[in-house]
This record gives C-alpha cells, sequence and structure tokens, in this order.
C-alpha cells in the first residue's frame, strides 16, 4: 500500500463509508463531518453500523454533531448525490419491516437494502454488503459478540488516554486499540476467514469483487483473482473507500498517517447497477 498524502478533498465517482457508530461515545463525530463537507460524491455507501444502535439502547447519546451530519447527507442528496444505506449488525434494528418502510417514506432520498452491487467506471461488478452475516462469531455465538464489546470499549478508553499521553493528536486517538485488535485477529487468521466468505459469496453472484465493513481494518486484497475492498471505520482508523473517475479505488484517511491502496486496472464497458431499491423492491438478501 502506499501512504497517503493528506486528506482528501473534491469530487469523487463514489464514496463507501460504514462503520460510524453514532450513538457511542468513541464515534469520530467531528471529524467524520469534516470529512463529508470536504468532499463531493455522484453516489454514496453507508455501509452499514452507521448508528449504534446496541449503544443507544444502554442510554440515548444524540448530539447535535449527529443532526449535522443528516443534515450534510442530505445536503448532498439535493445536489444529487445517490444515497444507498446499508445496515449492519449495530444497527440491524432498521431490518425491522416495519420499521423500514418508515424510514423509506420519511428519507426518500436514500435507497436502503441489505446488499447491492455497484458497476465501477471501469465495468467491474463489486457486491456491497456489510459483512456481519459472514461473522461466524455474529452468527453462531451472538452472546459472545455482545460480551467481547465490554472488552473492546475498554480497550478503546484505554488506546484514548495513551495517545494523549504521547501527544499524538494528529492520529486518530484509537489507533493503538486498532492495532492491537487487527494483530490478534490475524493471529486466529479470524480476517482471512472473513474474506475468503465474503468473496466466495461475491463470486456466486458472478461479481468481481466485494465490498464491505463491519471489522474495522482497512484494506484492499487481490486474492483468488478477486478485489476485497473493506472501508475500515470512523471509530479507530477514519478511513473511507473512493472510486475514481476511470474506476480506480483507494483507501483515504482524514489523519495524516492513513492509508491509500489503488486496485488493478480492469477495462470493460461502463455501468452502474443497484441490487435492491425502495420497499416495493426485494426486501432482505438478495439471492
Amino acid at each position: 500500500m502506499r501512504a497517503n498524502q493528506g486528506r482528501l478533498q473534491g469530487r469523487v465517482r463514489t464514496l463507501f463509508v460504514s462503520d460510524v457508530h453514532l450513538g457511542s461515545p468513541f464515534t469520530q463525530c467531528e471529524p467524520f463531518l469534516e470529512f463529508l463537507r470536504g468532499i463531493e460524491a455522484e453516489r454514496m455507501y453507508i455501509v452499514g453500523d452507521f448508528l449504534d444502535g446496541w449503544k443507544l439502547q444502554g442510554g440515548w447519546r444524540w448530539q447535535p454533531t449527529y443532526t449535522a451530519i443528516l443534515r450534510r447527507l442530505a445536503e448532498m442528496a439535493d445536489a444529487g448525490t445517490e444515497l444507498f444505506y446499508l445496515s449492519g449488525n449495530h444497527d440491524e434494528f432498521l431490518r425491522n419491516d416495519h420499521l423500514f418502510s418508515e424510514i423509506v417514506r420519511r428519507f426518500d432520498f436514500v435507497t436502503m437494502g441489505e446488499e447491492f452491487v455497484h458497476h465501477t467506471a471501469d465495468g467491474r461488478r463489486f457486491l456491497v454488503t456489510h459483512g456481519d452475516r459472514f461473522d461466524y462469531v455474529e452468527t453462531s455465538a451472538k452472546w459472545l459478540s455482545k460480551g467481547s464489546g465490554i472488552f473492546y470499549d475498554a480497550l478503546l478508553s484505554s488506546s484514548w488516554y495513551l495517545s494523549r499521553l504521547l501527544g499524538r493528536r494528529n492520529l486518530s486517538p484509537y489507533r493503538f486499540c486498532g492495532m492491537t485488535k487487527d494483530r490478534i485477529k490475524r493471529m486466529i487468521r479470524f480476517i482471512q476467514r472473513f474474506e475468503g466468505c465474503l468473496l466466495q459469496h461475491a463470486r456466486s453472484r458472478e461479481c468481481d469483487g466485494v465490498i464491505c465493513g463491519h471489522v474495522h481494518t482497512p484494506s484492499i486484497v487481490h486474492r483468488d483473482g478477486m478485489t476485497y475492498c473493506n472501508t475500515g471505520d470512523w471509530v479507530e482508523n477514519c478511513t473511507a473507500l473512493v472510486e475514481d473517475d476511470d474506476g480506480t479505488l483507494s483507501l483515504t484517511c482524514f489523519y495524516e498517517t492513513g492509508r491509500q491502496s489503488p486496485a488493478p486496472e480492469h477495462v470493460a464497458p461502463p455501468a452502474h447497477e443497484s441490487a435492491s431499491r425502495h420497499a416495493a423492491a426485494a426486501r432482505g438478501t438478495l439471492a
């Protein structure tokens, strides 16, 4: 990966963000808002866990910055940005049929679904999904997933204090947590299994790759003739995946030491397709 030389500004063809976790005390909502104010996109995918329902259940933490973020999204839609929203495990309450229909009615500028197929400018098909359905802990032992959240919150708090102690204010205050968690996941080969399951699913949908979130590990990996892209998050890393006008996919980071990684060139007729439209379209996971 080549180093990112600064914060992304200006116009992109497509923007992918995930795991903002509004409602969590650890969300980096102000950097996210600043990031959104500096970018224009033809289309934007919010790839799950935009809201943190788990934290909101424990106490209402809605802040003025959250409202400003929603207003910025509405401004982008008014300016012509196509907005797509996918739910994740932390905002899975949006998968409730009644609530889903109500949100679609109230926020008609957003297209909601469980999966979409995005066509890049160079013609590749990418399956876009949050990824929680391919996490064996999340699907088989949700109690363990929620229980580990206590340890994760403690790790985030420790990371914040360590970052401030070292005086690294130009870096994410939770980067030490992210580094520790990544090492643990790679030791137990969690990430590799996660990538493999998602790529297998994308292949079954006749896609060239997958774009997901969920694991808070920003990366672009080329494996078995396919491309795995993870947008990262806005808790530990403050990263997003962007597509340029020529179809190049890369990661960008709000902080100075972010990572940016280009996908290989691939030429085919340009197109764009979504696998799910409003409530009138197929609801839920698409076959």
